[in-house]
Protein backbone atom coordinates (compact mmCIF):
# COMPACT_ATOMS: atom_id res chain seq x y z
CA UNK A 1 0.00 0.00 0.00
CA UNK A 2 1.31 3.39 -1.09
CA UNK A 3 -1.26 5.67 -0.92
CA UNK A 4 -4.98 6.71 0.42
CA UNK A 5 -6.82 5.29 -2.59
CA UNK A 6 -4.68 2.03 -2.41
CA UNK A 7 -5.89 1.40 1.37
CA UNK A 8 -9.42 2.36 0.06
CA UNK A 9 -9.79 -0.13 -2.42
CA UNK A 10 -7.62 -2.68 -0.09
CA UNK A 11 -10.77 -1.99 2.05
CA UNK A 12 -13.20 -2.26 -0.24
CA UNK A 13 -11.63 -5.83 -0.86
CA UNK A 14 -11.92 -6.82 2.62
CA UNK A 15 -15.88 -5.48 2.98
CA UNK A 16 -16.25 -7.54 -0.28
CA UNK A 17 -14.48 -10.91 1.22
CA UNK A 18 -16.52 -13.87 2.34
CA UNK A 19 -15.62 -13.08 5.76
CA UNK A 20 -15.41 -9.13 5.78
CA UNK A 21 -14.24 -8.74 9.97
CA UNK A 22 -11.48 -11.36 9.47
CA UNK A 23 -10.21 -10.14 5.72
CA UNK A 24 -10.66 -6.52 7.46
CA UNK A 25 -8.46 -7.55 10.52
CA UNK A 26 -5.49 -8.90 8.25
CA UNK A 27 -5.68 -5.58 6.58
CA UNK A 28 -5.22 -3.60 9.26
CA UNK A 29 -2.41 -5.87 10.71
CA UNK A 30 -0.61 -4.79 7.28
CA UNK A 31 -1.38 -1.34 8.13
CA UNK A 32 -0.08 -1.30 11.30
CA UNK A 33 2.99 -3.30 10.31
CA UNK A 34 4.14 -0.66 7.89
CA UNK A 35 2.84 2.55 10.46
CA UNK A 36 5.78 4.81 9.90
CA UNK A 37 5.19 4.30 5.71
CA UNK A 38 1.82 4.91 6.44
CA UNK A 39 1.51 7.65 8.49
CA UNK A 40 3.86 9.35 5.94
CA UNK A 41 1.03 9.32 3.35
CA UNK A 42 -2.03 8.96 5.47
CA UNK A 43 -3.75 13.02 5.43
CA UNK A 44 -4.97 14.25 8.67
CA UNK A 45 -1.94 14.49 10.98
CA UNK A 46 -2.91 16.85 13.96
CA UNK A 47 -6.50 16.62 13.62
CA UNK A 48 -8.20 14.42 16.02
CA UNK A 49 -10.62 12.93 13.82
CA UNK A 50 -10.00 13.13 10.02
CA UNK A 51 -12.71 11.59 7.66
CA UNK A 52 -10.34 9.76 5.71
CA UNK A 53 -12.94 8.14 3.14
CA UNK A 54 -17.12 7.47 3.53
CA UNK A 55 -19.68 5.27 1.39
CA UNK A 56 -22.77 3.74 2.08
CA UNK A 57 -20.41 0.70 2.55
CA UNK A 58 -17.23 1.53 4.70
CA UNK A 59 -15.50 4.42 6.65
CA UNK A 60 -11.94 5.26 7.20
CA UNK A 61 -11.16 8.03 10.31
CA UNK A 62 -7.55 8.49 11.13
CA UNK A 63 -7.95 9.59 14.79
CA UNK A 64 -5.46 11.21 16.74
CA UNK A 65 -6.09 11.27 20.64
CA UNK A 66 -4.44 13.76 22.81
CA UNK A 67 -2.31 12.99 25.69
CA UNK A 68 -4.62 11.77 28.71
CA UNK A 69 -8.06 12.12 27.06
CA UNK A 70 -10.90 9.77 26.70
CA UNK A 71 -13.96 9.76 25.14
CA UNK A 72 -17.54 8.91 26.41
CA UNK A 73 -18.96 4.97 25.61
CA UNK A 74 -20.49 4.81 22.45
CA UNK A 75 -21.71 1.85 20.02
CA UNK A 76 -20.96 1.92 16.41
CA UNK A 77 -23.78 -0.98 15.22
CA UNK A 78 -21.19 -2.08 12.42
CA UNK A 79 -18.09 -4.39 12.48
CA UNK A 80 -14.65 -2.01 13.26
CA UNK A 81 -11.55 -2.55 13.01
CA UNK A 82 -8.55 -0.35 13.96
CA UNK A 83 -5.04 -0.11 13.70
CA UNK A 84 -2.83 1.61 16.25
CA UNK A 85 0.09 3.39 14.58
CA UNK A 86 1.48 5.48 17.15
CA UNK A 87 1.29 5.46 20.82
CA UNK A 88 -1.81 3.10 22.45
CA UNK A 89 -5.67 3.09 23.05
CA UNK A 90 -7.13 1.92 25.90
CA UNK A 91 -10.63 0.60 25.00
CA UNK A 92 -13.02 -0.30 28.37
CA UNK A 93 -15.65 -2.27 26.76
CA UNK A 94 -19.62 -2.08 28.62
CA UNK A 95 -22.44 -3.94 28.16
CA UNK A 96 -26.05 -2.02 28.49
CA UNK A 97 -28.08 -2.98 31.39
CA UNK A 98 -31.66 -1.59 31.66
CA UNK A 99 -30.80 1.78 30.10
CA UNK A 100 -27.21 1.81 32.15
CA UNK A 101 -23.73 0.92 31.43
CA UNK A 102 -21.52 -2.13 33.10
CA UNK A 103 -17.54 -2.42 32.45
CA UNK A 104 -17.17 -6.10 30.82
CA UNK A 105 -13.80 -5.77 30.23
CA UNK A 106 -10.88 -3.72 29.32
CA UNK A 107 -7.83 -3.64 26.63
CA UNK A 108 -4.59 -1.70 25.73
CA UNK A 109 -3.60 -1.59 21.93
CA UNK A 110 -0.16 -0.35 21.23
CA UNK A 111 1.18 0.56 18.07
CA UNK A 112 1.94 -2.46 15.67
CA UNK A 113 -1.66 -4.08 16.76
CA UNK A 114 -4.89 -3.88 16.15
CA UNK A 115 -8.28 -4.29 17.91
CA UNK A 116 -11.48 -6.12 15.94
CA UNK A 117 -14.67 -5.21 17.79
CA UNK A 118 -18.18 -6.33 16.11
CA UNK A 119 -21.55 -4.72 15.80
CA UNK A 120 -22.22 -4.97 19.15
CA UNK A 121 -19.92 -3.70 20.81
CA UNK A 122 -20.18 -0.78 23.11
CA UNK A 123 -16.64 1.19 24.20
CA UNK A 124 -15.24 4.24 25.15
CA UNK A 125 -11.64 4.89 24.03
CA UNK A 126 -8.93 6.64 26.02
CA UNK A 127 -5.25 7.74 25.65
CA UNK A 128 -3.61 7.45 28.74
CA UNK A 129 -0.14 8.30 27.70
CA UNK A 130 1.61 11.54 27.58
CA UNK A 131 2.06 11.45 24.24
CA UNK A 132 -0.19 11.86 21.21
CA UNK A 133 -1.64 8.71 19.88
CA UNK A 134 -2.87 8.15 15.86
CA UNK A 135 -4.74 5.23 14.81
CA UNK A 136 -6.95 3.89 11.45
CA UNK A 137 -10.27 3.36 12.16
CA UNK A 138 -12.09 1.59 9.44
CA UNK A 139 -15.72 0.39 9.40
CA UNK A 140 -17.47 -2.12 7.56
CA UNK A 141 -20.62 0.73 6.71
CA UNK A 142 -21.66 3.81 6.58
CA UNK A 143 -20.49 4.95 10.19
CA UNK A 144 -22.16 8.53 9.83
CA UNK A 145 -26.17 7.41 8.44
CA UNK A 146 -26.86 5.26 11.86
CA UNK A 147 -29.18 6.33 14.79
CA UNK A 148 -26.03 5.60 17.49
CA UNK A 149 -25.81 5.70 20.68
CA UNK A 150 -23.63 7.94 23.23
CA UNK A 151 -23.34 7.59 27.21
CA UNK A 152 -22.92 10.14 29.50
CA UNK A 153 -19.60 8.90 31.40
CA UNK A 154 -20.74 11.41 34.33
CA UNK A 155 -24.07 10.11 34.33
CA UNK A 156 -24.62 6.81 32.53
CA UNK A 157 -27.40 8.48 30.54
CA UNK A 158 -27.78 7.12 27.20
CA UNK A 159 -28.65 9.87 24.29
CA UNK A 160 -28.42 10.15 20.28
CA UNK A 161 -24.99 9.71 19.42
CA UNK A 162 -23.25 13.50 17.55
CA UNK A 163 -19.81 14.33 17.09
CA UNK A 164 -20.53 17.60 19.14
CA UNK A 165 -21.59 15.18 21.88
CA UNK A 166 -18.62 13.13 21.34
CA UNK A 167 -16.07 15.51 21.71
CA UNK A 168 -18.15 17.72 24.05
CA UNK A 169 -18.31 14.37 26.79
CA UNK A 170 -14.25 13.94 26.73
CA UNK A 171 -12.45 14.27 29.60
CA UNK A 172 -9.20 14.00 31.09
CA UNK A 173 -7.32 10.87 32.60
CA UNK A 174 -5.27 10.58 35.18
CA UNK A 175 -1.48 9.52 34.22
CA UNK A 176 -0.45 5.94 33.27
Amino acid sequence: MTDLTDLILAARRAGAAADPAAELARLQREVAASAADVLGWLPGAGVDEQVLHAEPALTLLRVEIAPRTEYPPHDHLIPACVAVLRGSETNTFHRADGGRLAVVGETETAAGAVLPMDAHVIHSVANRTGGRSVALHVYLGDLFGLSRTIWDPATGEPGPYSDERYFALARTTAPA
